[in-house]
C-alpha cells in the first residue's frame, strides 16, 4: 500500500492547528516527542491498574496526534535535526511496546486462539520488525518506505477502535491485539518483497 493512502493524511489539518498551538506555546519537537512519549505511558499504566479502557484509546489517540505534530513543529519553525529523528524514533518504539503490555494482565475472552503473551510476544516482534525494516530499507537507499498495511498511525488507531468498540462488544477490544499482531507481520512481509524489490532495481557506482 503506497503511502498517499496513509491514515495521517486524514487528520493532516488536525495535525498543523495543533502544531501552531504548540508552536505558540515554545515547545520544542523534543519536548512534543518526550510528551507523546508520557502520555503513551499513561495510557498503559491506566489500563493495567484500572482497566480503563476507554481512557486508554483516548490516551493512545492522543499519543498518535502528538507523534504527528512533533514533526510538524520541527518542519515549520526549521528545526529539523538527525539528533531530533533519532529521539522521536527511539521514544516510538518503546512506546510502541507500552501500550502493548497491559493486554499481559487483561482477561483473555479467546483462550483457544492461544496464550495472551503469545499474542502480546507476536505483537511487539512485528511492530519492531516494521519499523526496523523502513530504516534498513532507508540507509540501503530505497526512497519510498513508508509502504504496506500497518504503519505506526494505522497501529495505533486499530487499538483506538477496539477501545470504542468494547462499549458494544466488550471483547472487541482484545480483538484489537489480535489485529495489530497479525497484519504487523503481513506488513513486515509485504516491506521484505517491495524493498528486495527496489534494492534489486538499485545500482551502485563502483568503488
Amino acid at each position: 500500500m503506497p503511502s498517499r493512502f496513509r491514515l495521517r493524511r486524514v487528520f493532516k489539518s488536525l495535525v498543523r492547528r495543533l502544531a501552531r498551538g504548540f508552536i505558540r506555546l515554545r515547545f520544542s519537537p523534543n519536548m512534543i516527542s518526550a510528551l507523546a512519549f508520557f502520555v503513551a505511558c499513561l495510557a498503559a499504566l491506566l489500563l493495567t491498574l484500572y482497566w480503563w479502557i476507554l481512557i486508554y484509546g483516548i490516551l493512545v489517540f492522543i499519543a498518535g496526534l502528538l507523534d504527528g505534530v512533533d514533526g510538524e513543529v520541527a518542519r515549520q519553525t526549521n528545526q529539523t535535526s538527525l539528533s531530533g529523528g533519532f529521539l522521536d524514533s527511539l521514544l516510538d518504539r518503546v512506546a510502541d511496546v507500552v501500550v502493548l503490555l497491559p493486554f499481559l494482565w487483561l482477561p483473555n475472552p479467546f483462550p483457544q486462539w492461544g496464550p495472551s503473551w503469545w499474542w502480546v510476544t507476536a505483537a511487539v516482534i512485528g511492530v519492531i520488525l516494521v519499523s526496523y525494516a523502513r530504516s534498513r530499507a532507508q540507509a540501503a537507499g530505497v526512497t519510498d518506505t513508508d509502504v504496506g498495511l500497518a504503519a505506526r498511525s494505522e497501529r495505533l488507531f486499530i487499538l483506538v477502535v477496539a477501545s470504542c468498540i468494547t462499549v458494544l462488544y466488550p471483547p472487541g477490544f482484545y480483538l484489537g491485539l489480535l489485529v495489530v499482531a497479525i497484519l504487523s507481520h503481513l506488513t513486515v512481509a509485504y516491506r521484505t518483497l517491495y524493498y528486495r524489490r527496489e534494492l534489486q532495481g538499485m545500482v551502485f557506482p563502483k568503488p
